[in-house]
């Protein structure tokens, strides 16, 4: 393994780059639309802050439906739409756009999920002091819900990268491509499992960090 790390180490920094580069743009966008997404299905529910049902239908049914199609038929589709909006079908840059997609759906789902575990009475007691309705969300229901919003974003950083890998299939560059044309394709099976290995650690600490964090948040919330 380590003659392997030794002969390969700058094609797999160069792989691991890419990967980079395609999560930092996915999860960053993914955050924030995914964020406000998550907060507005949380806000139109039945019985809540600003009650939709349209609203809360049509976001709810978007979030649903990309998360229902699996990714590798989700970036085969979300093809002509990437052309459109970076140019070409292939390469790192426009790998990011469908793993763009499903964090945007991953990041909401999290934020919803989060933001229910708030209680009704924190609520309540924030509009009986006066509180606006973006006070309530901002100063209220983030802030109580923050250690659960930062182990959902962690799971959904850690399925982004898992998707990112998928990417090599479809030329997106990255990690995954790396493993399946320099691992698998040539035989080189060893190479595979060092690169499995390498993503193991890289998530392993992703979850890490993103539980002390998390703990760290539960603790000052106390």
């Amino acid at each position: 393994m380590y003659e392997l790390l030794k002969t390969n180490y700058q094609e797999i920094l160069n792989a691991l780059f890419e990967t980079l580069q395609m999560m930092t743009i996915a999860v960053v966008i993914g955050m924030v639309l995914g964020l406000v997404i998550g907060i507005l299905i949380t806000v139109t529910a039945k019985g809540h802050l600003s009650e939709n049902n349209v609203v809360n239908t049509i976001l709810q049914t978007i979030v649903n439906i990309t998360r229902s199609i699996p990714f590798i038929l989700l970036a085969i589709i979300l093809i002509p739409f990437t052309r459109f909006v970076v140019g070409r079908a292939y390469g790192t840059i426009a790998g990011s756009v469908p793993l763009t997609i499903i964090a945007i759906a991953l990041f909401a789902r999290f934020t919803e999920q989060a933001l229910k575990e708030v209680s009704i009475n924190i609520i309540k007691s924030a509009e009986a002091m006066g509180a606006s309705k973006l006070q309530i969300v901002f100063h209220f229901m983030l802030k109580e819900a923050r250690s659960s919003l930062v182990l959902g974003f962690t799971s959904a950083i850690i399925s982004i990268i898992s998707y990112s890998t998928a990417m090599g299939i479809l030329g997106g560059g990255g990690i995954g491509d790396f493993a399946i044309y320099h691992g698998y394709n040539m035989n080189n099976f060893k190479l595979m499992f060092l690169v499995i290995i390498i993503m193991v650690i890289i998530v392993q600490i992703i979850q890490l960090i993103g539980n002390s964090l998390a703990n760290k948040l539960n603790k000052k919330k106390r």
